[in-house]
């Protein structure tokens, strides 16, 4: 194993009344091995634990990247209550997208903040678990840019976990990953059954480049105490999904079941993929008081000090990236409220064929090109609210124009299968 350190500032320890003090800052840790049980926080008696603009980078398909916490039921359990992980950077190497080393780890303590951390390409993002239902009183888990992860957060057997203004992205397709962007279930390992109740989760963007799911619960208990609203969603592919106890939902009958009221569908249209700044202030949060008043500002970056910050200010922005005040923009204009049906959120939308569509943009008709001789289908066109707008079907033929007639606007296109997508394209109609 090759670990790199770059000590830049003094790490800390001293113990007061049996309460040991440890801060960590400025170090860089490089990992090569195939298994790493990551930093290893020391967590042998209660600890008050800051760990801050660290780096973090590794290829391991097994472990961790930050072990700040226990997998199980132990001696060593919530001795770092309350601990602070910000402003640090996880990358992993790696090229197996099965595996799932864990990144920001922090198993069985109660309270913990996470804040301002950048993870990338991370296989398992931010991990709150227990196995003997543990309930936090205060911490949580805020502005923080999760990207392309197997699965961005999880929340394990864990009750009251915040989730607020984060921002988590993913390019990977269902079939590179059977998880959500957030994970929340009972802990049943080892015979354990411990719930995660209480979640909230608030202002936070949930970006799928493909049908990925947004959030998953496993079952009804971990809907107790659930709060999930003033959260902006984007699906190129479609539309956001969601599951609930096995069964998929759409954004309407998640919305039906009475969380994301004054959520909305909408492009933050990025900047760019690396720094996560949206184009335009995203004013569709909810106020969450002083604790969670600061952001990360529009110039963050990440290394030996700390990420700069702005406040919150006007209408609560969404998202880890805040503009600060003054700052002029016109608002990104929300998607119409989601209407039934949407396009399915179960099947894979892949584009392994030959299949495409000619002229783009489109005014009243729409050419499908390269459809199999022998296979026939159907064309289904969405608006960017999720409505149905249009429905034919594709007979077994080479090349087909078919009428559409559509209203000015940006839609999606899919060509289908029964219920496989095996086609999809942005599609811009224009008068």
């Amino acid at each position: 194993m090759k670990i790199r350190f770059c000590l830049l500032f003094v790490v800390f320890t001293m113990t007061i009344n049996a309460q040991t003090k440890l801060t960590i800052s400025g170090q860089t840790y490089t990992n090569s091995e195939d298994t790493w049980l990551g930093v290893n926080i020391a967590r042998d008696q209660p600890t008050t634990l800051v760990f801050k603009n660290n780096s973090i980078t590794s290829v391991n398909r097994y472990g961790y990247l930050l072990q700040a916490g226990d997998e199980g039921a132990a001696s060593t359990n919530n001795n770092l209550d309350g601990a602070v992980i910000t402003g640090n950077r996880l990358s992993w190497s790696g090229s197996d997208m099965t595996v799932i080393p864990h990144g920001l780890f922090t198993g069985h303590n109660r309270n913990v903040v996470a804040k301002y951390n950048y993870l990338k390409d991370v296989p398992m993002g931010i991990i709150r678990k227990s196995s003997n239902n543990m309930v936090n009183t205060g911490g949580g888990v805020a502005y923080n840019i999760v990207k392309n992860g197997a699965v961005a957060m999880v929340i394990k057997g864990m009750s009251n976990v915040n989730v607020f203004n984060n921002t988590f992205y993913t390019e990977r397709t269902p079939s590179q990953t059977w998880r959500p962007l957030l994970d929340i279930y009972t802990n049943t390992d080892n015979g354990n059954h411990s719930v995660a109740r209480g979640t909230k989760i608030f202002n936070n963007i949930f970006y799928m480049k493909y049908q990925t799911l947004a959030i998953t619960i496993d079952n009804a208990e971990n809907l107790e105490g659930l709060e999930c609203d003033y959260n902006v969603y984007w699906c190129e592919a479609g539309t956001p999904g969601f599951k609930v106890n096995g069964s998929v939902k759409t954004f309407s009958e998640w919305q039906a079941m009475g969380y994301d009221a004054h959520s909305v569908v909408m492009n933050p249209e990025f900047k760019d993929l690396v720094n996560f700044v949206p184009s335009k202030r995203l004013d569709f949060g909810r106020d969450l008081g002083a604790e969670w008043k600061d952001g990360l500002a529009l110039n963050a970056k990440w290394g030996t000090a700390d990420p700069a910050t702005t406040a919150q200010n006007g209408k609560w922005q969404a998202g880890a990236v805040v503009y600060e005040a003054g700052t002029v923009t016109e608002p990104v204009q929300p998607a119409p409220p989601v209407a039934a049906p949407e396009p399915p959120v179960t099947t894979p939308a892949t584009d392994s064929n030959n299949i495409s569509f000619s002229a783009n943009p489109v005014r009243n008709s729409l050419t499908v090109n390269n459809m199999p001789a022998s296979d026939s289908g159907r064309l289904a066109i969405y608006d960017f609210s999720g409505k149905l707008c249009l429905e034919k079907p594709l007979p077994a033929a080479a090349s087909q124009v078919v009428p559409i007639n559509l209203g000015k606007g940006i839609y999606i296109a899919y060509v289908k299968k029964g219920d496989e997508v095996v086609h999809f394209r942005k599609l811009i109609v224009v008068q």
